[in-house]
């Protein structure tokens, strides 16, 4: 399948989840990753703010605030860019960029370690991902080949295909999360 036929495939899968399975499902891989070593010994993260039927990361931010650690979440710019930027509530972000939530203003984020989640559509096990088509994650950290980033997917079991087709310029996660635990990659695995 191409890249179109599998985002109209898992677009079509997850309108057909409710709120409340959401929610549910949203709930346990944030409990997961919470619970995992890469989480503990973070000191700053980067999660994307939850849009339509996406995993809704709320529950990991708000434990990060708790655990004292910094949170900074994206925003698009005008020329197809994007920056992370700190925030210390959710009242610092309203809708942007296409209806996504983002923050309102704020420091704009520029360290060289955190833990990064990649939203996307689809990923695979040799840990390729396909994001929405703007290409904002993958042009992000093209601009940051100095930085340690661990590179995280929340995934429903449904988004996790045997085969996707990558490009070159397509950035892999290290670490896939669904309800049934960590997918952690060979190569993130080695250098731990």
């Amino acid at each position: 399948m191409t890249k179109k036929e599998i985002r109209s495939m898992i677009r079509e899968k997850k309108k057909q989840l409710t709120p409340d399975e959401i929610r549910e499902y949203s709930e346990k891989v944030c409990s997961i990753l919470i619970n995992e070593p890469v989480y503990k010994n973070a000191r700053v993260i980067y999660p994307y703010l939850a849009y339509n039927q996406e995993i809704i990361t709320d529950t990991l931010i708000e434990r990060a605030w708790l655990d004292g650690k910094e949170v900074a979440v994206p925003k698009c710019g005008d020329n197809n860019s994007m920056e992370f930027y700190r925030i210390g509530s959710f009242e610092e972000v309203a809708p942007g960029y296409c209806d996504i939530p983002e923050p309102i203003g704020g420091d704009r984020a520029d360290d060289s370690e955190a833990l990064i989640l990649m939203p996307g559509l689809a990923f695979d096990m040799s840990f390729n991902r396909i994001g929405y088509g703007g290409g904002f994650y993958d042009r992000y950290l093209d601009r940051k080949p100095g930085c340690r980033f661990v590179k995280v997917a929340f995934a429903y079991d449904f988004q996790l295909l045997e085969h996707i087709d990558a490009e070159e310029h397509d950035h892999k996660v290290d670490i896939i999360v669904t309800a049934g635990g960590c997918i952690f990659s060979e190569e993130f695995e080695k250098n731990e």
